[in-house]
């Protein structure tokens, strides 16, 4: 059996090189058939969405949507993939909703308009129209979890942008009786719907920040494992999309955003937005695409960059509802007060993440640990005969070779007994 730590061990060290579906192919496989019941149902609804979150994780080549809909889950209801249509769909959604209560999951993409009810319309029963706000809160009080993917349906997203006049909200205001995940993104990675979703089947609800994300894929703030970030200690910024060096200047949103993109990267480990000169614009964020993330290419005018920045510790003042530190440790004070921390770090821009490059890293971890263990071996053995000459020493009763100045000064010298070591 598939072991938590073993699964969160993939989740954490999968990266662009390695996806997180091949890490865990062989043993989810296996995991999965030993499951009670099989596969678990699940609804997948609708709101106000572009249904970005869907396309994603349709173009995931790894796993690909066939090997999640067959292998993973049991996809009863979802109005972008499933094949039946008009009355017969409805059916299986609320015989699902019916005979499998507190079992299936509901994944829902997109906010749910609480203004404007009718706004989205999932379909028609008996002549009445069903709207996405009865729906989904029907569906999310006979389900077992309720995973929001995408950040329309984790925060309100684009959807509760100003003036907002449909009134929408994300699925964890407006659900309270059920357990809300949310794994945000504009869209999410496939990798951070499948991982959720396999550690909710496997193991139950992972762990997860206030915002209720789980922090195997958004404990770190992007500023944090970003590439660039040696360029923000020595103080090189861009002044334009598209230049070298860190893009906070220019709005990179990275010090208020938690998320893996910068080692996950997105189209299948292809890129992702900073190494394609592009600021992070805080897609993962609560406050996306307003608040603390809006403009998307301009400084916001509570994170201040002093002129001083080699010398300086900084805070954002503003972002996702709290101050949050923009990643700079007490553990970096000494380097950022010589402001040498980025000659010690390479000056290349992003070098692609592959096995080669890993390999050579941890042989020269490898070879660092050798050499201090030498290096202690060596000690050990200077030790040794430091003591063995002591001991020598005293079983001869032999004089010392060298008093100190201090020792000869010493007015009580006379007292003391003579060559005693």
């Amino acid at each position: 059996m598939l072991t938590r730590r073993r699964f969160l061990q993939f989740c954490l060290h999968s990266a662009a090189s390695v996806s997180l579906a091949q890490l865990l192919q062989p043993e989810l496989a296996a995991a999965l058939r030993l499951l009670p019941g099989g596969k678990p149902p699940v609804i997948w609804l609708e709101g106000t969405s572009c249904t970005g979150d869907t396309i994603s994780l349709d173009n995931s080549a790894d796993p690909s949507l066939r090997i999640v809909l067959e292998e993973i889950i049991d996809l009863r209801f979802s109005p972008l993939l499933m094949w039946a249509q008009d009355q017969e769909a409805l059916d299986i959604l609320f015989s699902t909703m019916k005979n499998h209560r507190d079992q299936f999951i509901l994944v829902v993409e997109g906010g749910i308009p609480m203004d404007m009810p009718e706004a989205v319309i999932i379909g028609e029963q008996n002549g009445v129209r069903l709207n996405a706000k009865q729906l989904i809160t029907d569906a999310a009080e006979a389900a077992r979890v309720v995973v929001a993917v995408g950040n329309c349906a984790a925060f309100g997203g684009p959807s509760k942008a100003n003036p907002n006049p449909t009134g929408t909200k994300g699925v964890w205001q407006v659900v309270r009786n059920k357990p809300v995940l949310n794994v945000p993104g504009c869209p999410s990675h496939p990798d951070w719907i499948v991982g959720t979703l396999v550690h909710t089947i496997l193991y139950g609800l992972p762990r997860i920040d206030h915002y209720r994300r789980p922090t195997m894929f958004f404990g770190q703030l992007i500023h944090d494992i970003c590439p660039r970030r040696f360029h923000f200690y020595n103080g090189k910024f861009a002044q334009s999309p598209g230049m070298a060096g860190c893009l906070i200047k220019v709005g990179c949103k990275g010090p208020i955003t938690h998320a893996d993109c910068s080692t996950r990267k997105f189209n299948d480990g292809v890129n992702w937005c900073i190494n394609a000169n592009n600021p992070c614009i805080g897609c993962a964020a609560p406050d996306f695409p307003d608040g603390g993330t809006s403009p998307f290419f301009s400084l916001s005018p509570d994170v201040n960059i002093p002129p001083g920045i080699k010398t300086t510790a900084m805070t954002v003042a503003k972002g996702v509802g709290a101050a949050t530190a923009l990643g700079i440790g007490a553990h970096f004070t000494a380097s950022l007060l010589t402001g040498r921390l980025g000659e010690s770090l390479t000056a290349s821009e992003e070098l692609p993440v592959t096995p080669q490059t890993c390999e050579q890293a941890l042989g020269a971890i490898k070879e660092d640990l050798l050499a201090e263990n030498e290096l202690i071996t060596r000690l050990e053995e200077g030790q040794r005969k430091l003591r063995r000459d002591v001991h020598q020493l005293r079983q001869a009763n032999l004089p010392l070779k060298r008093r100190s100045i201090l020792s000869l000064l010493n007015p009580l010298r006379f007292l003391r007994k003579k060559n005693k070591l």
